[in-house]
């Protein structure tokens, strides 16, 4: 049996399907309209140019007109400043209270067994620390309420000594 030839084309042109070659074939460009591409799927040469353009900030491509903007409504500053508190109170955030903490190796870690006791670095006599997304904001004592762990605030941290204890 005998192969049938390929042309002789470049490896890049074997791989484009042959219903696109024929149509690159067929279009000479004699038509000033609609110039020849290589692919179908290609982006014309203009929209490329426009988009170095945008891209290089020489265009800054279609700008809106006042028209095309909608009505700014107005509100006065009391209602806008309602509406942000109202935003901000409906944001959640994580309370966690510290019983207190240790540091143990990875040995120590893994001989933990169901009877283990880790012994904290806290006494029982000293408050708890409340934190809120995780910076301490007051001190407590633990309680029990209904059979479940509750905190009674003690004292709440003041924003001074907040911010002292970012600046060391």
């Amino acid at each position: 049996m005998e192969e049938q030839q390929k042309p002789n084309l470049p490896e890049e042109e074997n791989k484009i399907p042959l219903r696109e070659r024929e149509d690159m074939v067929l279009n000479t460009g004699e038509n000033t309209e609609n110039p020849p591409m290589e692919n179908k799927n290609q982006t014309p040469l203009s929209d490329i140019q426009d988009l170095k353009n945008i891209l290089q900030g020489e265009d800054q491509g279609p700008q809106p007109t006042p028209q095309s903007l909608p009505p700014l409504e107005e509100q006065n500053e009391e209602e806008n400043a309602e509406d942000i508190l109202m935003a901000l109170l409906s944001v959640p955030l994580e309370v966690t209270v510290e019983v207190g903490s240790k540091k143990i190796t990875l040995e120590e870690l893994f001989s933990l067994r169901p009877s283990s006791v880790i012994v904290l670095d806290k006494p029982l006599s000293e408050p708890v620390d409340i934190k809120v997304n995780g910076k301490k904001i007051a001190e407590g004592e633990l309680v029990v309420v209904n059979n479940r762990f509750g905190v009674k605030i003690t004292r709440i941290i003041s924003p001074e000594e907040r911010l002292k204890k970012l600046k060391n």
